[in-house]
């Protein structure tokens, strides 16, 4: 008897249906929902859930898919429409600033502070030195507005203020581009040293060096009786810049005459 005559049938394939492409997966057909929702409703009509669900998933990504469009802003064709509907005049208003109405008086301001109150009513401003000597100023915190004229209209059609400028502590000239009158220096030999500060107070002066006139005599500390001999810069010479300057005073003790020069000795014979 032949051992090979009779073979057993081979074992029945699982049917068509059955058989699930990867792409049929139930999590990937969910992520394909959420995340592209188009994709992952054709996947779910693919896919071997029935009919009640496939339907509620294509409902479901249907709506999460339209939801962002629902929220964004109208097209910009309806936001024109609105903004044509303006009247004219509001759409001129709202595109073109306001002209101003007249320049800001800017006269005796710092400059830094004139070129903010231009700006806010509207003017541009261009700056020069009002003396004659024609320095450039690189910090508008240390200039005062002297002089103010119209300089037409430039920078993007904005009115244009001319500003000449002094440095601060400096008065302003008789006109733009004169000389800086600086005050002279007063004459104070033969006052008391109380006096010459009263006479130096309107110079400006910030500073005064005191000594005794007498190489052998000692100032005291209040020496307001003591009478003036000598002083530095001499009389009605010119102080450029007061609050910076010195003045060198040389002062006798009351009831002594000055003496010929500075420093001498008011007892020259005294051991």
């Amino acid at each position: 008897m032949d051992s090979y005559a009779y073979a057993p049938p081979p074992p029945p394939s699982p049917p068509r249906g059955a058989v699930r492409r990867w792409w049929q997966h139930p999590g990937l057909v969910v992520v394909a929902l959420v995340v592209l929702p188009p994709v992952g409703i054709g996947l779910a009509w693919l896919s071997p859930w029935d009919r009640k669900r496939k339907i509620l998933a294509s409902v479901l990504a249907a709506v999460w898919f339209a939801l962002p469009f629902l929220r964004a802003d109208p097209p910009k064709e309806e936001k024109a429409g609105r903004d044509d509907a303006r009247p004219p005049a509001a759409s001129a208003r709202a595109s073109v600033a306001p002209s101003p109405t007249g320049p800001p008086a800017l006269v005796g301001k710092g400059l830094k502070e004139a070129q903010e109150v231009a700006s806010a009513a509207g003017y541009s401003v261009v700056s020069h030195d009002a003396s004659e000597q024609d320095a450039r100023q690189w910090d508008a915190g240390e200039w005062a507005v002297c002089f103010q004229t119209s300089a037409g209209q430039r920078d993007g059609g904005r009115p244009v203020l001319d500003l000449g400028v002094v440095r601060d502590g400096a008065p302003c000239p008789a006109a733009d581009g004169g000389r800086i009158p600086w005050p002279a220096m007063p004459a104070v030999t033969g006052v008391t040293l109380a006096r010459a500060g009263e006479l130096l107070k309107p110079v400006g002066v910030k500073k005064v060096d005191v000594e005794s006139a007498y190489s052998d005599v000692e100032l005291p500390g209040v020496a307001d009786p003591w009478k003036v001999c000598f002083q530095d810069p001499a009389p009605g010479k010119r102080i450029e810049n007061p609050q910076y300057a010195t003045v060198y005073l040389k002062v006798a003790p009351p009831g002594a005459p000055c003496p010929e020069r500075p420093y001498a000795e008011l007892h020259p014979d005294r051991p």
